[in-house]
Parts: C-alpha cells; structure tokens; sequence
C-alpha cells in the first residue's frame, strides 16, 4: 500500500530557513501566493523558548519570510495565552517570547485572539461545553500553519500540534474542555480547525546537538512521528489514537512517507510527568487529575519543584486531590486543592481557589 501522509524530520543549524525551505518541499510544498496565512505558535506563557515552553521566534520568523517570498498578502502570529495567565500579563506573551520583535523585523502583524471577534460553536459533541468560541482568524485567514512545541503534559502525556490548538479557544473556555474529557475534546476541536501546515517545533527539547523539526500537513501523522522521536509509543496517546480513529490522519509510520533525518538518530526518551512526580515524591499521590485543568496543575507542580529545591519530602502518605468527580476514602491523609473539589471539604485540609494561589499551596504542603 502506497503511503498515505508525509511527514519530514529535519535537524537544525544555524540556516532555521535553509531548514524550514527544505522540509516544506519534502512533504509537498505548499501555496500561500495571495494568501492571509495565521501562523499559530505556543506562546502560552511569557517565558523564552529557552525553556522548551514556548515556540522557538527565530524558527516563527523563518516561516514568516518563506510566507512573504512565497508570495503571501499578510501574515498573522496569533495566540491566546493561559487562561492562568493574568490579563496584564497576556502582552508579555508576545514581548518576552520575542514575537513582537520578529512582526517588526518582518512585516507581520501579532493579535491576542483575545482582542477580536471569536464564532460560536454550541453542542459540538458530548465531550466539548455546550458553548465554545474560537477566534475568527482560524477561519477568516487562507492558511493555518501550527507552530507547536515539543512537550510533555500532565494530562495529555504529550502537547504537540493536535492540542496546540486550544489556543484558539477563547480565554475563558479553555479550563471547559477539561472537564469531560479533555482528549475528546482536542480531537473535536481539530475536527473545525485544520491546519495546512503542521510544524513541531524541536529546536529545544531534544539534545542540545540535535536539535529538529518535524513537519507533515497530517496532524496526527506529525503528532505520532513527533512523539516517536521523544521516545513515547503514539498508541498509548490518547489525542493520536483518537484522532486517527476519528479519520483525521494516519498514525501508522510504516504508511508515511518519512523523509528528511532518520528517526532513530535523534531519539530520545523523555520523562513523563506522571514518572517524574513518582520519582520525586514516592509517598505522594495525585487524585483526579485528569479532571482538573491547568489552573491547579500549574501551581501545584511549581509548589512541588520549590519544596524539591529546599530539599524537603513528604514525611508520610499524602494524597492531593484536584478536579472533579473525587470519592474520598477514610484513612487517607487529604489535601484538597481548588474550588472543584468543594463537595468534599471537610475531609481534610483545603486550599480554595480557581486557581489556587502558588505560595499558599506551597505554605500548605510544607506542613505535610
């Protein structure tokens, strides 16, 4: 059977352009002469793509030139931040990330989703709210060219280009899609917004001397090569396997055509949250995580990385709880964390909140 997707695993230098020219035309080019193209990077958080947490600016204004000397009429680079982060600081998403300076250098225009109109979309599917928004650009715009990074996640194991995505959603929707069953949810929301271009920024989170990127216009074909050279098998992804089921792309490699860098020389294997926190704290235990959002994992985690750092454990077994649908059992030491978990305050110590404060919640577990 002949391959049904391509997909191009291309290493980085100092030339992201060079790079970037040669694996759009591996996997079949792509027309943009005339276009609007809305590129749409990570910039969930105000912090440098140093860190593996935001997508690279250098490699954003590589493909922002390719736009323009394919002939493109305009060029967007749009996001919409965290709903965790504060409305002051959604600027800074765009200025400490670098992507201002690369609109100034190149032309292109940057827009918080945020700031424009958004279409409603309501009884989607029975995993998605009942009413949701995503910003117009992802329909009004010619092209999408979706810039995630590559990373793991708590609850997605992985977030690549299929859950790159939930940045289009409109700020106070994202934490709705974690309350029936996130997975679902990003594979319904890929259903509306398809990209023509998918580009897995990993420039950073692999070895500091084999730095790639993979690009394919098969959104799960690129979410499973990407998660093949992170060293985590695509069946045990839910957003992969759901996706190819639902006829949204091919996760099988043996039918890709895969070009560019052999898999096997960049692979590497990434630790997975869940491992990690086992790892780090072996008496601690997360409840009902896959029912919270980013709002308590987010200052959670951190709270736990300052306690690794002053070098403190926990002193007996602790189970913390967040999200929805929690059943507490007697004889168990509780923490509560974040207004979902009201119903079953009282039956230990609690911390509310939506999100719940960082340095109250590291306060609480110093004194577990």
């Amino acid at each position: 059977m002949m391959p049904t997707s391509k997909v191009d695993i291309s290493s980085v230098g100092d030339n992201l352009y060079a790079s970037l020219s040669q694996a759009i035309e591996r996997v079949g080019g792509l027309s943009v002469s005339g276009d609007t193209v809305l590129i749409k990077p990570n910039l969930v958080l105000p912090s440098s793509y140093k860190t593996g947490e935001t997508t690279n600016p250098y490699l954003v204004e590589a493909m922002v030139r390719w736009c323009f000397d394919h002939g493109a009429r305009d060029v967007i680079i749009g996001e919409g931040p965290s709903y965790y982060q504060p409305e002051s600081q959604l600027v800074d998403c765009f200025t400490k990330t670098g992507i201002t300076n690369v609109a100034e250098r190149t032309g292109a225009r940057w827009v918080l989703f945020d700031d424009y109109p958004f279409q409603t979309f309501r009884n989607v599917a029975d995993c998605t709210p009942r009413e949701f928004r995503i910003t117009r650009f992802a329909f009004d715009c010619d092209k999408i060219i979706n810039i995630p990074v590559m990373k793991t996640h708590y609850l997605t194991k992985v977030t690549l280009a299929m859950k790159n995505l939930k940045g289009c959603l409109k700020r106070e929707d994202k934490p709705k899609f974690h309350y029936i069953d996130l997975n679902r949810a990003i594979v319904e929301l890929n259903k509306i917004i398809r990209p023509s271009l998918n580009i897995v920024d990993g420039t950073v989170a692999l070895r500091p001397d084999s730095g790639a990127i993979v690009i394919g216009q098969d959104v799960v074909a690129v979410d499973s090569v990407s998660c093949s050279l992170m060293g985590v098998d695509p069946k045990e992804v839910r957003t992969v396997l759901l996706g190819a089921e639902a006829g949204l792309g091919e996760m099988d490699m043996t039918r890709m055509d895969i070009t560019g860098e052999e898999l096997k020389r960049l692979k590497i294997k990434v630790t997975l949250p869940k491992e990690e926190l086992k790892r780090r704290f072996p008496l601690l235990e997360l409840i009902t995580a896959e029912k919270a959002c980013s709002g308590c994992l987010i200052p959670l985690f951190s709270a736990l990385s300052s306690l690794e750092a002053e070098g403190r454990q926990m002193k007996k077994a602790l189970s913390i709880v967040i999200g929805t649908e929690a059943k507490p059992k007697e004889g168990k030491d509780y923490i509560f964390i974040g207004d979902c978990t009201k119903v079953s305050w009282g039956k230990g110590a609690h911390l509310e909140g939506c999100p719940p404060d960082k340095e109250d919640l590291t306060k609480l577990l110093q004194e577990k």
